[in-house]
């Protein structure tokens, strides 16, 4: 009788959440123009309902950005309908009951209004200096009480209250200076210090009321529990956990059965309310200060009327501040910035979700003014987003490269920011049973900078069981040998190496592609083209092309003007580094950073030719394990790659390595190198990447971040947390005149 009722409950707790999820959809689809004041309560309803799965359960069925969609448009016809009762101002009052203490805000916390576009930036801009220059207040000026305006009002003000900005063309956008940083969707807390010390730590609880999580903060490492401040102060922080602790957990998690998180913010805010704070111990959690509670009187205290130096006074405190950071002088340049944003983002390990813009006055702030929800004096620049809800249909096995077998997922059609998406990446089949992935399910997928977007996880709360499980070929879909697994590894593959055709076909691609052999006017589907008419059978033969000139102008759709470019750019592409030759040859495990570290052992037509290195010799070079080398060793002394080797030295011409001093001589061989900040000699700015190629023939190894194994730093003006943890790590740090000595030794 109880598994009845129990499968009752489950029935109807599936087909509520199906139900919900389809008003979502039709919802979404609607124009704003059709809908009815009818309409408000079943949109109030639904935000209800996925506000509880959010932030109650911890179990969204739907992409934020389709809960934006929804929120926006509530409160579009809550103001239009002119409701009293608002639905969106009461988003945060129905959290479930928790066994933390309660304590009370000392000040209000509001949020952010939000846009996706940068016209929407240059709209806010022009609000802001409308706000400032409302004729109201202008008239006011005029008055007794203007003439006496407060001495602390800041110099800024005063210049731009001079202008009317009714009849000039340009000054009024520059005057308005405006701060940019990180937007962290995350979890909000707030420390209090007294003394010095630490005294409290309390999380959002609602828009009233916080949690005492004291206790558990205590454990964060990045947190100062000692601060060079005597006053009272309160700090508001985000709590983030980075990307690859997130993943790492989800991996043990499933492991041993225990709760798997959606998304990092919610495995974060999991993590900062258990009973158990060794827990939160272990969850690497981080945090970065941007705002302080008792604001207003920090700022008199320390006479300040600048946002950007309030935030930096907190990081000469010692407290983390958001990784970018910067002031602009007016908007054009801040907007100018924004557009060339996407390569910061792929280089941080936890996830932000756009970019706050500030006026960086703070005696603006109170002229420019605020709405009950949100500072008129700043907005969230969100960036496109990257998750969405679709289903999959089917489930597809390709051969790559290297032999390995991919799952490709078909998906139910979703429009992506005016792209059409149809497949996403499973990757492996490890992943499929990690993350539980089943055909017909409902899924979260990300398409960030990946051509092909990533399945992020399942909505088991949507399955009704007629779900299909994915299972792993026996054969090569292609050449219908047998699969293998390595043992070690997660890797299917079909070891058909060099007449599996698939695997020939997609090494070519690789070659030509623009990191490597960079040739114009070739593309994937000529490749696949010419390789099924016998024109092309390896790589050497994409260099005698020219040969088949004839047969090839005979194919539709290929004309001589064309043709004969596809020839020039082939001849162009004959002179190559050895380092790139290394890498367009597919093997497995050796991409761009591996073949430039491996370009040190080749010096000549010998080395190439006769690969003989032994694993000892080389067991010093940094990131070559052993099965690098074996699958390096296994190429390059494998009698049909030979063969092609030999016919590519006779044809490219190969730039081997040639070091600008005896690599054992070298005080950087061997030797792990992190770079930080900007740099400048003779008023000249020197880029990064001119720096890493000075050392690059000095046999040295570049990487991205600071660790105990690093050897030095390099670091000057601008430099930021890489420093910090360099000299918590006693790691040598060099200066930019010290680096160029070093050089010229």
């Amino acid at each position: 009788m109880s598994n009845l009722k129990e499968n009752s409950k489950w029935e109807n707790f599936f087909n509520e959440n199906i139900k919900k999820l389809e008003e979502t959809k039709n919802f979404s689809k609607k124009n704003i123009k059709d809908f009815k004041k009818s309409d408000i309560k079943i949109l109030q309803n639904l935000i209800n309902f996925h506000s509880n799965l959010y932030y109650n359960e911890e179990k969204p069925i739907i992409s934020d950005l389709e809960y934006d969609e929804l929120f926006k448009k509530l409160e579009i016809l809550e103001k239009k309908f002119g409701l009293e009762k608002k639905q969106t101002d009461l988003v945060w009052a129905n959290f479930k009951e928790s066994s933390f203490k309660k304590v009370a805000h000392s000040r209000p916390m509001i949020s952010l209004d939000n846009t996706y576009n940068w016209e929407d930036l240059k709209k806010f801009n022009e609000r802001v200096i409308k706000n400032i220059f409302d004729e109201k207040k202008s008239e006011n000026l005029n008055t007794k009480e203007s003439e006496n305006l407060n001495t602390k009002e800041s110099k800024n003000l005063k210049n731009i209250k001079n202008l009317n900005w009714k009849n000039t063309e340009k000054p009024y956008f520059e005057k308005i200076k405006y701060t940019l940083e990180y937007k962290f969707d995350w979890v909000w807390i707030e420390l209090i210090y007294k003394n010095w010390k630490l005294i409290q730590a309390i999380t959002r609880w609602n828009w009233i009321e916080w949690e005492d999580v004291t206790e558990n903060i205590m454990q964060i490492k990045n947190i100062p529990k000692k601060i060079n401040y005597p006053n009272y102060l309160e700090i508001r922080w985000e709590i983030v956990m980075p990307i690859s602790s997130f993943e790492k957990l989800n991996f043990e998690a499933k492991k041993t059965g225990e709760k798997i998180f959606s998304n990092p913010r919610n495995a974060a805010s999991w993590s900062i309310r258990m009973k158990n704070n060794e827990i939160t111990k272990k969850r690497n959690l981080q945090f970065f200060a941007y705002d302080l509670a008792n604001f207003e009187e920090f700022i008199l205290s320390e006479k300040k009327e600048n946002y950007f130096e309030v935030i930096k006074d907190l990081e000469k405190l010692w407290f983390e501040i958001s990784s970018y950071f910067e002031e602009f002088d007016w908007i054009e340049k801040l907007i100018e910035k924004i557009n060339n944003f996407s390569d910061f983002k792929k280089n941080i390990d936890f996830e932000v979700d756009g970019l706050v813009v500030k006026v960086v006055d703070i005696n603006l702030w109170k002229k420019i003014g605020s709405t009950e929800h949100h500072p008129k004096y700043a907005i969230a620049y969100k960036f496109p987003a990257e998750i969405f809800t679709t289903k999959i249909i089917s489930v597809e096995h390709q051969i790559g490269r290297t032999g390995t077998l991919t799952p490709v997922a078909n998906l139910e059609k979703i429009n992506i920011w005016w792209v059409i998406v149809k497949r996403a990446t499973l990757h492996n089949y490890e992943e499929i049973e990690d993350l539980d992935i089943k055909i017909w399910d409902n899924i979260f997928i990300k398409r960030a900078w990946e051509v092909i977007p990533k399945i992020i996880s399942v909505i088991k709360e949507l399955r009704n069981w007629e779900e299909k499980t994915i299972k792993i070929p026996e054969f090569c879909p292609n050449c219908e040998t047998k699969l293998k697994k390595d043992e070690w590894k997660v890797r299917v593959y079909c070891p058909n190496f060099f007449w599996c055709s698939a695997q020939i076909k997609e090494k070519l691609v690789w070659a030509i592609w623009k990191n490597w052999f960079n040739i114009d006017w070739f593309w994937e589907k000529q490749i696949k083209l010419f390789f099924d008419l016998w024109f092309i059978k390896n790589l050497s033969d994409i260099f005698e092309l020219e040969k088949y000139k004839k047969e090839i102008l005979d194919l539709e759709w290929f004309q001589e003007k064309s043709v004969n470019k596809l020839f020039l750019a082939i001849q162009k592409a004959k002179k190559v580094e050895i380092k790139t030759l290394i890498a367009s040859l597919s093997i497995f495990w050796v991409w761009k950073k591996v073949s430039k570290i491996l370009q040190i052992l080749f010096k000549s037509k010998d080395d190439l030719l006769n690969f003989s290195y032994s694993y000892e010799e080389i067991e010093k070079l940094y990131e070559i394990w052993p099965e690098i080398w074996q699958n390096v060793y296994n190429f390059f002394n494998n009698l049909e790659n030979k063969i092609i080797l030999k016919k590519l030295e006779d044809i490219l011409e190969i730039k081997y390595f040639v070091p600008l001093v005896e690599v054992e001589e070298s005080e950087f061989f061997w030797k792990k190198v992190c770079i930080t900040g900007s740099f400048e000699k003779d008023w000249k700015k020197i880029s990064r990447d001119d720096l890493i190629e000075k050392l690059e023939k000095k046999a040295w190894f570049f990487i991205n971040s600071v660790s105990k194994n690093t050897d030095f730093l390099l670091a000057w003006e601008k430099a930021g947390t890489k420093l910090k943890k360099a000299l918590e790590l006693w790691i040598e740090v060099l200066n930019l005149e010290g680096f160029l000595e070093k050089l010229k030794k």
